[in-house]
């Protein structure tokens, strides 16, 4: 055992034998929170309980769950009452029985107020005064209101509480319940008070004033009548008294003599027997204070003997939990540098699919922003060339393409993406981009058996080609999926929107409605500026959590397209780190700027 263990053992021990004397010393002068006759009579009420749920009988188990509540709320342990009262809004939330989800959750709320949790006393209150307006209980919902009131008070919401009062107020006036209607009146000239509206408060007062005068005139005329009542029957009864105490004053006379005979007789015995009777109650309670002492040693030493096995035993998980701990700790960081060490190996093949910019460069002065949230990337460009039908009029084929997920899953759709577009183009010789997206649909479904599984993968993509005519002016053909394209012209007026279509490549529910996807044709000079992007950039929170958007980024685009490729880049890197700051980037990001030569 270590060192450090052995000396707070040692003071543990220490402190339990100290503590255990003092208490065995002083037990009589300690009293329980709860007297004996309540916590005996709650313990019995909790072997009912636990007998009655387990035979089912939850109404049973309820009555008792209520009286252990009740005597636990009378002897002001409001938060042990607490648990009981939720068990019986439990069992009556569950047996549907209003009336009594009513009662438990107005009493609740009385508690939560005593305790000065004043939110949960609103919460309850507003669950009994919403049964009560389902039972149309007028006098009830008032009384839910005003409660709900002083609650709202206590926490300082004056404007609420005087908005309860004041339905209180109606209604009280609809049942003509004076005594109900002196209480609002209190209670809204108190809020209006602590509001500093003095007029509103002093016309309330006038009226509280004027009801409470009213009231305690008719309760002293009760009084009084029914003082008058006792008062004539006290007169009579006194009348027939006075003649039967002369007949009994003429027996007690009889016998006073005897009885005096009697009671000499009687003193000397009793007090022979309470000497007796005090001799065997000293002897009794010297054997009870001699076991007693005997057994709070044996529940000493006992408690001394278990604590220490228990910090034994403790101790010994502890060092033996600490040590698994540390073995598992270094196995994953094993298992973490082997699998981070693969990703980044994927991700050199990831970087080797994508096309060398050198190329694009024989076409455009170009761009590309590629910041992947995690080390491989779902996101991907692609680049091809070809001539058309064998003519001269060759045509460059260029795409941005959004995979589903990020991380290793995306990369690995980026890598089934890249592969289908090389065989649809550059094999299978389609150039049209609209029947190029629908059969990349089509070969995503199959590859993916979305017609057998509930594999719901795919990817939005931006597709485009550019027929070239050796002029300084060409065909630019666009089709989208769930992707548009930005072209800004080289006169710089606005910026112009290809707009692509509503489907997605690939997902189940592609298969169920035929995908039609549709081309784009705009004439393209040479300065025009083309960009391609995927939604990461304008999906893109910031601290206020408000997104990036689509209409930040055109504003951004044209604002920076008058300067050079390699400057938009980085202006634009700068915007969206400005926007972010430290939030946390949400996907991967691409975006592709061409500036047509």
């Amino acid at each position: 055992m270590p060192k450090r263990y052995f000396v707070v053992f040692i003071r543990l021990i220490l402190f339990t034998v100290i503590m255990q004397f003092i208490l065995c010393n002083r037990l009589s002068a300690q009293g329980k929170n709860i007297p004996d006759n309540i916590q005996n009579e709650i313990e019995q009420n909790d072997r009912f309980i636990e007998k009655y749920i387990q035979d089912g009988n939850e109404v049973e188990a309820v009555k008792f769950l209520n009286r252990s509540a009740y005597l636990l709320q009378t002897q002001g342990l409001l938060k042990e009452a607490v648990d009981y009262y939720i068990r019986v809004l439990e069992i009556n939330e569950k047996t549907s029985n209003q009336r009594g989800i009513q009662l438990t959750s107005n009493a609740l709320g009385m508690i939560f107020i005593d305790l000065g949790q004043y939110d949960k006393a609103i919460t309850y209150l507003q669950k009994a005064l919403q049964i009560s307006r389902q039972l149309r209980q007028k006098t009830e919902i008032i009384s839910a209101l005003t409660n709900i009131a002083v609650a709202q008070q206590e926490s300082g919401r004056h404007k609420d509480a005087i908005t309860t009062l004041e339905e209180a107020i109606g209604i009280s006036k609809e049942i003509n319940d004076l005594k109900l209607l002196r209480r609002c009146y209190g209670l809204i000239y108190d809020s209006y008070d602590k509001l500093g509206n003095s007029e509103k408060s002093y016309t309330y007062f006038e009226l509280y004033s004027a009801l409470d005068k009213e009231l305690k005139k008719q309760e002293m005329e009760k009084v009084r009548t029914a003082a008058d009542s006792e008062v004539n029957r006290a007169y009579a009864a006194k009348q027939m008294t006075e003649a039967e105490l002369k007949i009994k004053q003429k027996q007690l006379e009889m016998t006073t003599d005897s009885l005096q005979v009697v009671e000499q007789i009687t003193r000397e015995q009793r007090l022979e027997l309470e000497l007796r009777q005090s001799q065997i109650a000293k002897k009794e309670a010297e054997i009870r204070i001699e076991k007693m002492k005997r057994f709070q040693l044996k529940a000493l030493l006992t408690g001394i003997l278990f604590f220490i096995a228990i910090l034994v035993y403790l101790l010994y998980l502890n060092i033996k939990s600490k040590r698994k701990i540390k073995e598992q700790k270094e196995l994953l960081e094993i298992q973490n540098n082997n699998i981070t060490a693969s990703i980044r190996y994927a991700k050199t093949i990831q970087q080797a699919i994508l096309p060398d910019i050198s190329i694009i460069n024989r076409y455009f002065e170009a761009f590309v922003l590629y910041q992947p949230k995690d080390i491989v990337s779902g996101d991907f460009y692609w680049f091809s060339e070809s001539n058309i039908n064998n003519q001269k009029i060759g045509s460059i084929f260029f795409a941005v393409v959004d995979c589903t997920g990020h991380g290793v899953p995306g990369a690995f759709m980026s890598m089934i993406g890249n592969r289908l577009l090389n065989e649809i183009v550059n094999e299978r010789k389609v150039f049209d981009p609209k029947e190029v997206l629908e059969m990349l649909n089509t070969e995503i479904q199959i590859t993916l058996r979305q017609h057998e599984t509930d594999n719901n993968d795919g990817m939005d993509v931006s597709f485009c080609r550019m027929d070239l005519n050796g002029n300084d002016e060409y065909i630019l053909y666009f089709a989208g999926a769930k992707r548009n394209m930005q072209i800004i012209k080289k006169e710089r007026k606005e910026i112009i929107k290809l707009k692509g279509d509503r489907y997605s490549i690939g997902g189940s529910g592609s298969i169920k409605e035929k995908v039609v996807f549709r081309n784009h044709e705009i004439k393209i000079c040479a300065g025009d500026l083309l960009y391609l992007s995927t939604d990461g950039i304008i999906d893109q929170n910031g601290p206020d959590r408000s997104r990036f958007g689509s209409n930040r980024l055109e504003e951004i685009l044209f604002k920076y397209s008058k300067y050079s490729l390699a400057d938009q880049e980085y202006y634009i890197r700068q915007e969206i780190e400005r926007f972010r700051q430290n939030e946390e980037q949400r996907d991967d990001m691409t975006l592709i700027g061409l500036k047509v030569l």
